[in-house]
């Protein structure tokens, strides 16, 4: 990768959000820096930069020679608190490094002293399009800050086409600016792993159990999906338990009142809490199959996670999941619980279906990669520094 007569490109990056416990936005942070990191092992370095008084632990990761992370003793909070005051800190001043590129990979830029070539991603726009899924201080500091990012960001990083077009209909001034860096599964091989004890003892058995990953917040429709389970005939729902893995979100009082009544019912709902990338990827392999009800999202990774693990999927129809998925998803209308458990049941029931999901799913898979990722990105720094 040329760097005007210099021999090493120095990539500095925000990796806050590479601290435990990760969301998605961290699972694709870790596969763009890894796979920035192998496409140009001899002429990129990269540095990530974690705010934070606590010992750096980012877990996912493999350890590259040419990535290294550096802890800036700011915790984030005043950092964040400064800004709201309208107090941005320059990224030189926080991390006193010098860089070529800056890439913020969590929506919200820093200032640059030297006017260094700037990379920030945003991953959708929810806080504009559904603004009632957010939390309000979330939802208030993207308000303010995003537009103010996205005229500093010499390229904004976007996760879908679907995504794209968003950005551009709020933001117009963006639209030269803008690459589509998509989101494939993890390049890990699956390891194949057990069930953990402490779900086996509480029932939960391979191949008789409906899968849903995510944050429980408003925004993933787990109140929906819960009301399916309901209505699912009782032959099936006898079958199969309802496995809601995530951790606990915003505005989640309902979602969780309506969980608890259904299991105060005799409902067979088991939720997990957060799960690290072990006992996840065991969940995947061992569900019957896995469901993604969302309202609204900036591309779904999970689907691929699961198409990863030859797991039939039933989703949302909504146009970023059609986008990425094409035909290897059973759809449903999202605000119908009912449709909800209708498709369900008949996946649950249709072993030709399922292994036609499968095998699509694999063929999806093939059309995205991180490789991929990291030649489009590679070549927009290299537009930017040329």
């Amino acid at each position: 990768m040329p760097k005007n007569n210099k021999e090493n490109l120095l990539i500095a990056f925000d990796a806050q959000n590479l601290m435990q416990p990760k969301t998605g936005i961290g699972y694709y942070t870790i596969g763009l820096i890894q796979a920035l990191a192998r496409s140009s092992p001899s002429s990129l370095r990269m540095v990530g930069h974690c705010f934070s008084l606590r010992s750096i632990e980012i877990s996912g990761l493999d350890q590259e020679h040419n990535v290294r992370f550096v802890r800036t003793f700011i915790p984030v909070r005043i950092i964040n608190l400064l800004r709201r005051l309208g107090l941005e800190m320059p990224f030189e001043l926080l991390v006193r490094e010098r860089s070529d590129v800056l890439l913020f990979p969590n929506y919200l830029s820093f200032p640059s002293i030297t006017r260094r070539p700037t990379i920030s991603i945003v991953y959708d726009l929810a806080f504009l399009d559904c603004p009632e899924y957010v939390s309000v201080k979330n939802r208030n500091d993207l308000v303010r800050f995003v537009p103010v990012s996205i005229k500093r960001s010499s390229i904004v990083i976007t996760i879908s086409m679907s995504m794209r077009d968003r950005i551009i209909h709020y933001y117009p001034e963006a639209t030269s600016k803008i690459i589509v860096v998509p989101v494939p599964a993890a390049h890990n091989k699956v390891i194949p792993s057990k069930l953990p004890i402490n779900l086996t003892s509480r029932g939960l058995a391979p191949g008789r159990y409906i899968l849903h990953v995510g944050t429980i917040e408003p925004r993933k429709n787990i109140e929906s999906l819960v009301e399916a389970y309901a209505c699912l005939p009782q032959n099936v729902r006898n079958s199969y338990a309802l496995v809601l893995a995530g951790g606990n979100g915003w505005k989640n009082e309902s979602i969780v009142a309506a969980i608890k009544k259904q299991q105060a019912a005799g409902l067979n709902i088991i939720q997990t809490g957060y799960v690290g990338d072990a006992v996840k990827s065991a969940l995947y392999q061992h569900a019957a199959c896995f469901v993604m009800p969302s309202h609204y999202e900036g591309f779904g990774m999970p689907i691929f996670e699961a198409f990863q693990r030859s797991i039939p999927v039933a989703a949302s129809d909504i146009p970023v999941f059609r986008e990425i998925a094409a035909d290897a998803v059973s759809y449903f209308n999202k605000d119908n619980p009912r449709d909800i458990s209708r498709v369900l049941t008949g996946l649950l029931q249709d072993e030709a279906l399922q292994k036609q999901l499968v095998a699509r799913g694999k063929e999806r898979l093939g059309a995205y990669s991180w490789p991929e990722n990291a030649r489009i990105v590679t070549e927009a720094f290299e537009r930017l520094l040329n």
